[in-house]
């Protein structure tokens, strides 16, 4: 008998059975961490234009498409109860602009902002309890991920005097949450009921600015002078004045101006209803109302970079950007839920015919992969200070001025497959229909670059059956681009080696 009392076989059952009960908690916690993490089921670019020439950016942003993966490699583990269970995709999406700030604009809190803000959100995420993490804990943790940054920033940093604004997208599973400080905005689009056009609704426009009733009333409850009537109005410090009533750093305004952001958060309909999401910096945000930066996002749909590049050339075009620096994200809902990933829409590829595979790009498909999409596509190159593969192909040509062509030929070839698809209206397959196109034979031979241009007929810039590794040889965007794509439809700009392309699904 044990001291207890207790004899001692059931001393010896009772240590097997916490042994057991031990060992099936690591198997449960060794099983968890080795199931497959999917990234959210979106496509998300980013593009920046203008700011101080020579010098750091004023506006930085970040793209983590899978915070899941990043906390796997940061041995952080995040809930699995409420809205975290059957491992939810996770992605952030940042936007910091040290042009949203109380003092002159600079590029310090930005760039720390940036480098630091997702290690905030990570620690904040997994010190939820297990009962804790419904949409108002979520939030809660956003809100303290902001202070803890705000603070970092403050004490570590005490030489940087700028300060900046932000805008955050969070996508957990279906759900969207915003966090908007300063001047910037984060733009919802929404698909108006019964109709084609779409509705913008502004996540941020609530906060920041001087003249809002109640960002006056809390300026003045924390000791703040506020001078002049609406747009104008401006807080007053031993410093300075501003008309910025949040932002992040900005030491010498604080505590009079506040780092806590407006947070919303929404169950998306994914791609039914919501089709995409916009943060922009203080230039953009101030100079295009949220409708109009939906109006132009909108066409160009499933190609945000396309997307992002034509909102930065129209700002330009205005004289919007001739100091400031406009920087917009656009994060797009693919169809199929939040959790489709990329994964579904690969196996929507369909088998390559059994026959000799043809090489793209000069690199051979190779034969070990089933799985292939027939691709054709317009290949421009730049100059980047690279030399090109081909030497009689040298260009004068920008970067900037190739993607604006491309998004040039992606308006054109959407304009005709619209006509095309009225014309040919027996035709139920999309690809079909774009198979018709006249249009991208003749733009194809006089812009594109590659050998496959000077092919005849439908076989003009024809890649053939293209396997998934060789895509990938392409370039790890190339494969990402096209593996989203069904039959008929049109890529995004995407780099590669050889250039730009954009391509389009045939089969």
């Amino acid at each position: 008998e044990g001291y207890s009392g207790m004899p001692l076989w059931k001393i010896q059952q009772q240590n097997a059975a916490h042994r057991e009960a031990a060992l099936q908690e690591s198997l449960a916690y060794a099983a968890k961490r080795t199931e497959p993490v999917i990234p959210p089921n979106i496509l998300a670019e980013a593009v920046s234009v203008g700011g101080p020439p020579g010098g750091k950016p004023l506006a930085r942003h970040v793209l983590i498409k899978c915070l899941r993966k990043v906390a796997q490699n940061s041995r952080v583990d995040l809930p699995d109860t409420g809205l975290f269970q059957n491992q939810a995709p996770i992605g952030l999406y940042c936007l910091f602009d040290g042009q949203s700030c109380a003092g002159e604009p600079g590029p310090a809190a930005s760039e720390y902002c940036a480098r630091n803000f997702y290690k905030k959100v990570l620690e904040n995420l997994a010190s939820l309890p297990a009962g804790c993490t419904s949409e108002t804990f979520v939030k809660a943790a956003l809100v303290k991920s902001f202070e803890d940054l705000d603070k970092d920033l403050l004490e570590s940093q005490p030489d940087v005097r700028d300060g900046c604004g932000a805008a955050v997208a969070l996508l957990l599973g279906e759900y969207l949450f915003t966090a908007v400080l300063g001047t910037c905005d984060a733009i919802l689009c929404e698909a108006s009921e019964g109709s084609s056009s779409s509705t913008a609704s502004s996540l941020g426009r609530t906060q920041g600015r001087c003249h809002l009733p109640e960002e006056r009333a809390r300026l003045l409850r924390g000791g703040g002078v506020v001078v002049g009537e609406g747009v104008a109005a401006r807080v007053v410090s031993p410093t300075g004045s501003c008309a910025v009533s949040r932002s992040l750093g900005d030491p010498m305004w604080k505590p009079v101006l506040s780092c806590i952001p407006e947070i919303q958060s929404v169950k998306l309909s994914w791609a039914d209803k919501h089709r995409f999401c916009l943060l922009a910096t203080k230039p953009i945000a101030e100079a295009m109302e949220p409708q109009e930066l939906v109006d132009v996002a909108a066409g160009f749909p499933a190609q945000p970079r396309a997307a992002c590049g034509e909102l930065a050339a129209q700002a330009t075009a205005k004289g919007l950007l001739t100091k400031d620096q406009g920087t917009i994200v656009e994060v797009w809902l693919l169809p199929g839920g939040p959790s489709a990933g990329l994964v579904t829409a690969e196996e929507e590829a369909e088998a390559a015919p059994r026959k000799k595979a043809k090489t793209v790009g000069g690199l051979p498909a190779p034969g070990g992969e089933t799985k292939s999409a027939r691709l054709r596509h317009i290949l421009i190159r730049f100059q980047d200070g690279r030399p090109v593969p081909d030497s009689r192909k040298q260009t004068t040509r920008t970067r900037a001025e190739a993607e604006a062509l491309l998004r040039q030929l992606l308006r054109e070839f959407r304009i005709e497959f619209e006509e095309l698809r009225r014309k040919h209206s027996k035709l139920k397959k999309p690809e079909e229909v774009a198979l018709k196109s006249e249009k991208f034979l003749k733009l194809c031979k006089e812009h594109s670059v590659c050998p496959t241009a000077q092919k005849g007929g439908t076989m003009c810039g024809d890649l053939g059956w293209v396997t998934r590794e060789a895509q990938r040889k392409m370039s790890k965007e190339f494969q990402e681009a096209v593996s989203v794509l069904r039959p008929g439809d049109w890529s995004d700009i995407v780099a590669s080696q050889e250039g730009l392309h954009i391509v389009q699904r045939i089969a």
